[in-house]
C-alpha cells in the first residue's frame, strides 16, 4: 500500500478500528491520544481537538495544547426521544463545556469533553439508546429524512427506511463495545467470532459517504449535497420506489483547483423493495474505486466526473441482481 494515503495505513493495521484506544483511555497521564490513535477515534464517534482561545498563551509558556474532544450522536432520520435528550443536556453540563449543536445532518454534538471524561460519556449515550459509532470516519455517517413531524405513513415509511439504511451501513467490529462498555454486545454486532465487514472490507471507505432521503415537492434535506440521495416516489397511502442520485457534495479546499462542490446526479429508479441491494452496490462500488491516495479527492462525486454517469450506472447495475429502471422526474 506503498500508495495510498497515510490513513490507510492505519485503518489497514487498526485490529477492525481498535488501535490501541482502550489503553489510551486507562491512561490518565495523558490528556490526549496519538495521531494514530486519533484517526481510529474518528470512527467510534469523537474528534480530538483543542481550545483554539488558549493556543497562542500556552505556545509563549512553552506548554501544551488544551486538548478537548467532540462527540457526535448518530440519531438516523434525526429521532430522538426526550429522555435521550435530556441525557445529552445533563452531559453537556456535567462533562461538555454546557452547549448542545444540533447539526445539518440531524446529529447533536457535545462539546469540550475530557478524556478523563470520554468513556463516561459515551457509555451513558450508549445506555440512552443513542450510538456514535459511525457518526464520524470513513463510514456511511448518519442517514438523514424529511424531518417534518406529520403522522402520515408516508413520512414513518421514510424514517423507517434512515433506520434500517443506518443498522445496514454499521460497522460489524466488536471493537465499540469492547472500548466503551467492556465488550457487552449491542444488537448490531456478530455473534460469530470472526468480524467479517462485508461492506466495508479491511480498509472501510476512502472517505465518509452521506445519505439522504426526500419526498418531493420538499428538499428540506438538501437530497443534491449527498453522495447518495434518495427521492421518493408515493402516492397517499406509501413509497411506491426511489430515484437515486448519487455524486452530491458541498466540499472543496480553498486554493485547491483540482476540487469543487458538485450537485448529485440522477442514477436511476428502483422499487422500495430493492432500495437496500442499490445503496449497497453504489456504496461498494466507492468502496472499490475511490480514490485512497488523495483524501481531497477521494468522495464519490470525484469518481463520477473521473469516469463520468455512464461508468458509474453501468458498474453499479453489474452488481445488482435486478435491472434498475431510467430515473424518474
Amino acid at each position: 500500500m506503498s500508495s495510498v494515503s497515510p490513513v490507510e495505513k492505519i485503518k489497514e493495521s487498526s485490529r477492525r478500528l481498535r488501535g490501541t484506544l482502550a489503553e489510551a483511555l486507562r491512561d490518565a497521564s495523558s490528556a490526549r491520544f496519538s495521531d494514530t490513535d486519533a484517526q481510529i477515534l474518528k470512527f467510534h464517534g469523537s474528534y480530538q481537538q483543542d481550545d483554539r482561545d488558549r493556543r497562542g498563551e500556552l505556545r509563549k509558556a512553552g506548554l501544551d495544547k488544551d486538548w478537548i474532544f467532540m462527540i457526535r450522536t448518530k440519531t438516523p432520520g434525526g429521532r430522538l426521544s426526550a429522555a435521550q435528550y435530556l441525557t445529552l443536556d445533563r452531559l453537556a453540563e456535567t462533562v461538555g463545556n454546557g452547549t448542545l449543536r444540533i447539526t445539518t445532518r440531524q446529529g447533536i454534538q457535545l462539546h469540550g469533553i475530557r478524556k478523563i471524561d470520554l468513556r463516561r460519556a459515551v457509555a451513558e449515550i450508549l445506555s440512552s439508546g443513542i450510538l456514535t459509532w459511525g457518526a464520524c470516519g470513513d463510514v456511511v455517517r448518519n442517514t438523514v429524512a424529511t424531518p417534518v413531524p406529520v403522522a402520515d405513513p408516508v413520512y414513518r415509511e421514510l424514517q423507517e427506511l434512515a433506520a434500517d439504511l443506518s443498522q445496514l451501513f454499521l460497522s460489524r467490529s466488536r471493537a465499540y463495545s469492547e472500548i466503551w462498555i467492556d465488550g457487552e454486545p449491542l444488537p448490531i454486532e456478530e455473534t460469530s467470532q470472526a468480524e467479517e465487514e462485508p461492506i466495508y472490507g479491511a480498509t472501510y471507505l476512502p472517505r465518509k459517504f452521506k445519505i439522504g432521503i426526500a419526498l418531493p415537492p420538499r428538499n428540506d434535506i438538501d437530497v443534491f449535497s449527498n453522495d447518495l440521495g434518495l427521492v421518493a416516489h408515493a402516492n397517499r397511502r406509501e413509497v411506491e420506489g426511489y430515484t437515486l442520485l448519487v455524486g452530491g457534495s458541498h466540499g472543496m479546499t480553498h486554493g485547491l483547483r483540482q476540487t469543487q462542490p458538485h450537485l448529485a446526479q440522477p442514477l436511476f429508479y428502483v422499487p422500495k423493495e430493492r432500495v437496500r441491494e442499490a445503496a449497497v452496490a453504489i456504496v461498494t462500488t466507492q468502496r472499490d474505486y475511490g480514490n485512497r491516495e488523495d483524501r481531497k479527492r477521494s468522495r464519490l462525486k470525484y469518481l463520477l466526473l473521473d469516469r463520468g454517469i455512464d461508468w458509474l450506472r453501468g458498474e453499479v447495475a453489474s452488481r445488482l441482481t435486478f435491472s434498475p429502471e431510467p430515473p424518474r422526474p
